[in-house]
């Protein structure tokens, strides 16, 4: 990337940016993931380090300076970092039109988009132009959990089924790390929310959704069972490129058909959104007739324990 003097104010430059992080804020569905800033700027790999239970410990009556040492055993993960880049052009013509107007205004459509593919991405995995996908996402680290309805399928057409599946999905999930992390996040598709809130689908006497609110999302749901967010989001359907662990479990999803849900407990030693560059001006490059600004995110959701989170097989009804 060649680098000119700069075209515009740095506050113009820097309403790009503030409007991809306030937009990512607002509506990226991977916003409630635990964020870690890598300790090394724009890198490419960030390491994570594993401890085990601490050994060594024991009772007794009297004191003795002869047994076992304590130990802690640590092994790393080295995760790589996929970058996000959008390149924005503007005509040389209309570069006097930006006198009062910031450029995050005049291109609040490519700042949403780049902001659109980071959010996928973080879900999926980083695609090329050609659409391959170049790495995993929080999906294709998982491994889907299976027939967990109340008759062993995925069937979840009878009511009480959904509840059911969220049920399994929790208590899979250890209740150490339930207990000790924050409230848990679900991410739930539009079909299966759909199904759930029908009014017809009644169940214990209410709507099947009502039901779940009551158990596992409201006022009278405690700390260990209690989902802290609900996410609804088509994003978690499975698409072609990912490749999650469990039989079927990366089927392609047919949007309006199949259902899913996803959850995690969001605490930074289990699962995280590791960024090593934030919204930021990669470069700039003026030519004859117009300025091209590359605009780039450097990161990635990192699954460092799969116990903490869950993800179903598609689900039908």
């Amino acid at each position: 990337m060649t680098y000119y003097n700069a075209v515009f104010s740095p506050k113009q430059y820097q309403s790009v940016t503030d409007k991809a992080a306030k937009y990512y804020l607002e509506s990226a569905k991977s916003a409630p993931i635990p964020l870690i800033i890598a300790d090394i700027p724009d890198a490419k790999q960030y390491v994570h380090v594993k401890f085990a239970e601490a050994t060594g410990t024991t009772g007794g009556l009297e004191w003795t300076e002869h047994g076992q040492k304590m130990n802690v055993r640590h092994d790393k993960e080295v995760f790589m970092i996929p970058r996000y880049q959008g390149l924005i052009q503007i005509h040389n013509k209309d570069i006097q039109n930006f006198g009062s107007q910031f450029l995050g205004d005049v291109h609040e459509a490519e700042v949403q988009e780049l902001v659109k593919t980071i959010d996928d991405g973080m879900f999926h995995g980083p695609k090329s132009e050609q659409g391959i996908q170049m790495q995993e996402g929080f999906i294709g680290q998982l491994t889907s959990i299976q027939d967990k309805t109340s008759a062993g399928g995925h069937d979840c057409s009878t009511k009480g089924e959904i509840w059911h599946v969220i049920k399994e999905l929790i208590e899979d999930i250890p209740y150490a790390m339930r207990e000790e992390g924050p409230d848990i996040v679900m991410w739930i598709n539009e079909k299966t929310i759909a199904e759930a809130q029908a009014p017809d689908r009644i169940y214990q006497d209410m709507v099947e959704w009502d039901f779940i609110y009551n158990q596992f999302i409201g006022p009278k749901a405690v700390h260990g069972r209690k989902i802290g967010q609900v996410i609804i989001t088509n994003k978690i359907n499975a698409e072609a490129s990912d490749d999650t662990d469990g039989n079927s479990a990366d089927s392609v999803d047919v949007l309006g058909t199949d259902g899913r849900i996803m959850m995690c407990v969001p605490d930074k030693r289990w699962i995280a959104r590791v960024v090593s560059r934030g919204f930021s001006l990669i470069g700039e490059e003026r030519h004859m007739l117009s300025v091209d600004q590359l605009y780039g995110y450097r990161g990635r959701v990192c699954v460092f324990n799969g116990d903490a989170c869950n993800y179903t097989e598609a689900l039908s009804f």
